[in-house]
């Protein structure tokens, strides 16, 4: 097996050769937790897809269950799974799993317990339950891993029961009475613990104790489940009332006398050595440092750590992670006090960060430990393993509390956990130890805004906070609610009382001098944050400051690759390993971003000798080219990229497909990114950045995305009209005209695009540019009601594109020239065109233009009066398009919703609107969302119509649901300018109060 060897009962985790692996994602390791935990059987593709999703599962479940395979062939080489027919067959040598070890221990423990050789086996069954690591398959999901989790946390009870039993029979020690009273808490209801308890009290010459435990486990058992003591109390009690000679065992054992075979001894076990050592007497340490005065906030973490550090009959381990400056040694210094009371034997205390700034070494920590609690340094064993017994067995039997702060990783916690119940362990970390035994992460973030306030209302007076309270909140903000910058602030206004907090707020203004700002003595969140960055690798350091150079809110994984140069999986990798050490954050779904402050720092850690690959343009249009390339890929061929922004009928608002699902949600991200690149003194690529923009407004429609991208085409004309490049100024104005077109912003509008049509005829530029001018003009015209001028548009674009000959783009144009008839009254015309554009459609048997053309005939129809031919328009249309088409199918079901209204088919229009209403919710359209609720409004108003409103309870309620829709949608059109939101505020009535209008003339307009 070439050294391969794994453990399940804890976290799942593997090792070859010592080193350990890295076994991917949960959902991958519980494919591999199926496979080990039937090794060297065949399990069928079938059983692994029931083991990872039961009812569930994904659409290609033996699509993602082969990629599981794949990467861990890749992770464990020659000995992963193998394919068989059907299935899969992971080969296992006997002792690489840890549960095949506790199958021998058992076994081993049998045989001895037969003998009649108590103590041995006692010391064997340590053996096994030190394999048990926490929480069997820690962390994994799907219903295998489930079932497995639950089997084997009882197997642990049950060969603890074993374990106990024969420790009785051995002869019970002091220690042991003090385990079975600790295991009976915990597991009240198992009438064997309560009986092995009796016993060992009895043989100890405890009776009267030993008879407490009977009625106690009587009253509880009658409490809880209204059922007396079993036969085996009962008679046990019997027993030894009645002083039982048999009841008496051998004198107690200090500890066996021979450990397992071809085993190590456990470290939970009792070597004779380390009973024979005298032990100094019990000091009890107070080390915690003091608590803050001004502690602030952090209640629900506070009672969620207390909850897990009192957890009884465990020896839990609580941890704490975040980045620097969060206040994770605050909360743990707090926590610690709160719970003096509750370790009455005391509080270890360490930070394992030491002065000298290297990580302090485990056995040097076990030392101090063992020094603070009373050994002489030369009593101190002497290597880690050791130590660790020696600290285990003198807190055994006692109640401290051990806080450790500022560790580094797992490795340095392990030697100095506690072995028993009755310990417990505060961890404080930028990294997450989720790995460690019994282990429960706290993960701590900023302050909200609230608490931020109160941190420094507490410092510098409440009175002084109320005077400047804009001010506060802003300078909290900049300070991006982090506790240390925020303490720091307060401390620098504490001591200078003349100082107001706009003076400071000035000083913070700069990003790059914020963190100069924020110094205040010893404190300085610069110093924090660079504690975190030399710990990185040299690659993870170069991702954390290549990551920052995007002024962007987030980046995804494909743009992490980007930015860093590197394939996709090894750049997740990267960024993962910089959120497991607090030096990045997630943000669903599946991105990456910066604290504001991290941000700030990592910007200028600039290393001498930088690779020109490294530099900010570099970085940057590396980016750009990343996201061009998807937006290319989402507009397909050259056709659609110029001619379906308009496709169904301009007038309508007929939407642009899926394709815009690529990155609507992401224009924070698109304009920050174009107009970052577009500053540069010398972009290289401003031809990419110019084509991306454009694209990406031509994807879909952009609604609240206008403001960022007015402001990135705003500097990209100035860039392109710096660098004479007509092509990029005539894309920039382009997006200029078609976003001021969208906020109503028309004369603006109608200027960009006339120059820009008016570049692309002075200076030749290619044809699709032009095609694109004349049509964006024309829907320009079809809004503001020229349908004349719309139609001479549409037909210039036409004659482009049929020059160019660009069959698609011309039969989408045609579809849009036909929207421009109807505004005329022209309707025989209106449907000649269409036919045309069907007959270009069945030629390129193009289905996706087909539904757009017979949406059209369904509202020409519609406007005719035809309203069942219309109807059947629509439904051929839904027909075509695909089912992840939502914004298509959203629109084309509110044209479907209206004529079922017109032919009185109250309760279709309803389902239809309905239906469109969570279509568009899912495709993100908030004035497609707008309008389908506006439809289903009306809908419902014709029901309770129909119904009668005066006492009928349906037609009440449809009265009531009608308004509701109404009103939801009026809020939605009327923030976004929509000219229908003035239908609705009268339906509504004047106790409605007006949304705000939309600026008509945006701060974006060029100059």
């Amino acid at each position: 097996m070439g050294g391969l060897r794994f453990t399940v009962l804890g976290p799942l985790r593997g090792w070859r050769d010592g080193g350990e692996l890295v076994l991917g994602s949960p959902q991958q390791r519980s494919l591999l937790l199926a496979l080990l935990l039937r090794a060297n059987h065949p399990v069928s593709t079938g059983q692994l897809v029931d083991d990872l999703w039961g009812d569930d599962p994904p659409a290609k479940p033996s699509a993602v269950i082969r990629t599981y395979v794949h990467r861990l062939r890749r992770v464990l080489g020659p000995a992963a799974p193998t394919t068989l027919s059907g299935g899969y067959l992971f080969a296992l040598d006997a002792g690489g799993l840890d549960t095949h070890r506790i199958e021998e221990l058992l076994g081993e423990a049998r045989g001895l317990r037969v003998g009649g050789q108590h103590a041995r086996a006692a010391a064997v069954l340590r053996s096994a339950l030190a394999l048990w690591q926490g929480e069997p398959m820690t962390g994994l999901p799907g219903p295998y891993a489930e079932r497995q989790r639950g089997e084997w946390a009882e197997r642990r009870v049950t060969v603890l029961e074993s374990c106990l039993e024969a420790e009785v029979e051995a002869g019970p020690s002091g220690e042991a009475v003090a385990e079975l009273a600790a295991v009976v808490a915990e597991y009240p209801l198992r009438e064997r613990f309560s009986e092995l308890l009796m016993l060992a009290l009895y043989r100890t010459g405890r009776q009267a104790e030993a008879l407490g435990v009977y009625r106690a486990a009587d009253r509880r058992l009658r409490a809880q489940l209204g059922v007396s003591a079993g036969p085996g109390l009962r008679e046990l009690q019997r027993r030894i009332l009645v002083a039982d000679a048999a009841l008496v065992a051998p004198a107690p054992t200090s500890s066996p006398s021979a450990t397992p075979t071809s085993s190590p001894a456990p470290t939970t076990a009792r070597p004779a050595a380390a009973a024979r050592a005298p032990y100094p007497p019990a000091v009890r340490p107070t080390q915690v440092p003091a608590d803050l005065a001004d502690f602030t906030g952090r209640e629900a973490q506070t009672e969620a750590l207390r909850a897990v550090l009192l957890s009884p009959g465990t020896m839990p381990v609580a941890t704490v992670s975040g980045l620097g400056g969060v206040g994770k040694t605050a909360l743990a210094v707090h926590v610690a006090h709160t719970l003096a009371a509750d370790f009455p034997d005391g509080q270890l205390y360490l930070d394992l960060h030491g002065a000298d700034g290297r990580p302090t070494r485990p056995e040097e920590a076990v030392g101090a430990f063992l020094r603070s609690l009373g050994v002489p340094p030369d009593g101190l064993a002497p290597g880690l393993a050791e130590r660790s017994a020696q600290f285990r067995s003198l807190l055994s039997g006692r109640r401290v509390l051990v806080v450790l702060d500022n560790a580094r990783d797992a490795e340095q916690i392990r030697p100095l956990l506690p072995g028993r119940a009755g310990c417990a362990v505060l961890v404080t970390s930028r990294a997450r130890l989720g790995s460690l035994p019994n282990a429960h992460v706290v993960e701590l973030t900023a302050f909200a805004p609230q608490e931020a306030l109160g941190l420094l209302e507490r410092v510098v007076g409440g009175q002084r906070l109320r005077a400047e309270a804009d001010t506060a909140g802003e300078l909290v903000r900049l300070c991006g609610h982090l506790p240390l910058a925020v303490r720091i602030l307060a401390a620098r206004l504490a001591c200078r009382p003349g100082w107001s907090m706009a003076r400071l707020l000035d000083k913070l203004a700069g990003d790059r001098r914020r963190l100069d700002v924020l110094r205040a003595g010893d404190l300085a969140v610069e110093s924090a944050f660079r504690f975190g960055y030399d710990q990185l690798t040299p690659e993870q350091a170069r991702a954390f400051r290549l990551l920052a150079v995007p002024e962007v809110p987030d980046l995804s994984p494909g743009a992490v690759a980007a930015v860093l140069g590197l394939p996709e999986r090894e750049a997740e990798e990267l960024a993962e390993s910089l959120v497991d050490c607090s030096m990045l954050e997630t943000a669903p779904p599946d991105r990456y971003r910066y604290h504001d402050l991290l941000r700030a720092f990592a910007l200028q850690l600039a290393p001498e000798g930088e690779a020109e690959g490294d530099r900010p343009a570099a970085v940057l249009t590396r980016l750009v080219a990343r996201h061009h390339g998807e937006t290319v890929a989402a507009l397909g061929p050259a056709a659609a990229r110029a001619a379906l922004p308009f496709t169904g009928a301009a007038a309508r608002g007929g939407g642009c497909g899926t394709a815009a699902a690529h990155g609507r949600g992401d224009y924070r991200g698109i304009g920050a990114l174009v107009g970052q690149y577009a500053a540069l003194p010398e972009p290289p690529r401003l031809d990419l950045a110019a084509e991306l923009l454009l694209g990406y407004v031509l994807l879909c429609e952009t609604g609240q995305a206008a403001r960022p991208l007015g402001h990135a085409a705003k500097v990209l004309l100035h860039a392109a009209v710096r660098a004479g490049d007509r092509t990029g100024e005539v894309r920039a104005r382009l997006v200029l005209g078609r976003l001021l077109t969208e906020v109503g912003s028309e004369p603006a509008a109608l200027a960009e695009l006339f120059r820009a049509r008016d570049l692309c005829t002075a200076h030749d530029l290619p044809g699709p540019l032009l095609a694109l001018a004349h049509a964006s003009l024309a829907a320009l015209f079809a809004q503001v009601g020229r349908p004349g001028d719309a139609v001479d548009g549409f037909t210039a674009a036409i004659s482009v594109w049929e020059r160019l000959g660009d069959r698609r783009s011309v039969a989408a144009e045609l579809l849009n020239l036909a929207g421009a008839f109807t505004g005329l009254g022209r309707s025989e015309a209106a449907v000649r065109v269409v036919d045309q554009s069907l007959l270009i459609c069945h030629e390129l048997a193009d289905h996706e233009l087909q539904a757009l053309a017979l949406d059209s005939l369904g509202t020409i129809a519609h406007d005719r009066g035809e309203y069942e031919q219309a109807l059947r328009h629509h439904r051929n249309a839904l027909a075509l398009l695909r089912p992840d088409d939502r914004r298509r199918t959203g629109r084309t079901l509110l044209r479907l919703a209206e004529s079922l209204r017109a032919v009185g088919r109250g309760e279709e229009a309803v389902a239809a609107a309905g239906r469109a209403v969570e279509v568009l919710t899912l495709d993100g359209d908030r004035r497609g969302r707008g309008l389908a609720l506006a439809a289903l409004g009306d809908a419902l108003a014709d029901r309770a119509a129909d119904e009668g409103t005066d006492g009928n309870a349906a037609g009440d309620a449809a009265g009531e649901a009608a308004r509701a829709h109404r009103s939801e949608a009026y809020d939605i059109l009327a923030s976004i300018g929509s000219p229908e939101a003035a239908r609705l505020r009268e339906l509504i009535g004047p106790a409605r109060p007006a949304v705000r209008p939309r600026r008509q003339w945006p701060s974006w307009l060029p100059a």
